[in-house]
């Protein structure tokens, strides 16, 4: 009778050791697809140019200073 309780026991460790294994792996699987959902409602972004908000063509094509005389 001692050694069939033994063994229920070592038989509910495992099953209790795979179960919460199962239970990490369901849980992570479940996160992923939220981050699914997370990600699909991320809005675009802006394209690089914008052609309504374009600067004057005046303006320089460049973003240097030059300095002259500076004392």
């Amino acid at each position: 009778m001692a050694g069939l309780a033994v063994t229920y026991g070592l038989n509910l460790n495992a099953r209790l050791s795979r179960w919460i294994l199962s239970f990490c792996k369901l849980e992570n699987k479940i996160i992923s697809i939220e981050r699914i959902h997370q990600y699909c409602r991320i809005p675009a972004e802006a394209p690089p140019i914008i052609e309504d908000c374009r600067p004057p063509s005046f303006w320089p094509d460049k973003g240097t200073i030059d300095l002259i005389d500076l004392k």
